[in-house]
């Protein structure tokens, strides 16, 4: 793979990011929405924070950035508080979910 290849993916991510109406976010912001939803395959899409901080496309981010994103998604709507759980347990939207 060469870089002219990545130019192209990222292209087209960035096409598709505003076509779902993502392209405002911030990279914080989608790198949690990403981590998300490729965590909620199970537990009915039940994703702990602690799962999510541990994630490789959101490990690096500092604390407060991080929570500050999740944050960030809760109010917009993309991601909600899972009912009947202890905090720090989320879902994804069911329009956002792949």
């Amino acid at each position: 793979m060469d870089v002219k290849s990545v130019a192209q993916l990222r292209a087209l991510l960035f096409e598709m990011e505003k076509s779902l109406g993502l392209a405002e976010l911030s990279q914080n912001e989608k790198d949690v929405l990403y981590a998300i939803n490729q965590l909620a395959k199970s537990d009915a899409n039940l994703v702990k924070s602690d799962q999510i901080r541990s994630h490789p496309l959101v490990s690096e981010i500092p604390s407060a950035s991080f929570h500050r994103a999740l944050k960030s998604l809760l109010k917009r709507g993309l991601v909600s508080h899972a009912p009947e759980t202890k905090a720090r347990s989320y879902i994804v939207n069911a329009e956002l979910q792949v």
